[in-house]
């Protein structure tokens, strides 16, 4: 059990980039940044930051995982596969896709938010 509070301005987590998959990408090369601040396996949560340059790709999340997220600065949208749909989100918007939900995700304007994942086993 955990006992202690996690101040993220204390840790120095490991800095991952990446670019999408070829196979999802739709528009650009976004590069992606990321990094995870806390996980907790036996809860089966997660939580970092990330941030993003311009472009857009699939999304696939599994049937089993929940992403909550903030955006912090820049624009994104989020829509369903056929490009309908269409949810955006700027800087201090909050949401959440939904385990099982596949579309597009679209870094509108250099953005970056802070998520937490949930995934049950």
């Amino acid at each position: 059990m955990m006992t202690q509070m996690i101040r993220f301005n204390d840790i120095e987590p490991k800095i991952t980039e990446q670019f999408p998959d070829e196979d999802k990408r739709i528009k650009g090369k976004p590069l992606r940044t990321s990094q995870e601040y806390f996980a907790n396996a036996v809860h089966g949560v997660r939580a970092g930051t990330w941030k993003a340059e311009a472009g857009s790709y699939r999304i696939e999340l599994a049937d089993t995982k929940h992403e909550f997220f903030h955006i912090l600065t820049g624009k994104v949208q989020i829509a369903l596969p056929d490009g309908s749909g269409v949810k955006e989100y700027a800087a201090g918007d909050t949401g959440i896709i939904p385990p099982g939900f596949k579309g597009i995700f679209e870094i509108v304007v250099p953005a970056s938010k802070f998520w937490v994942v949930t995934e049950r086993s």
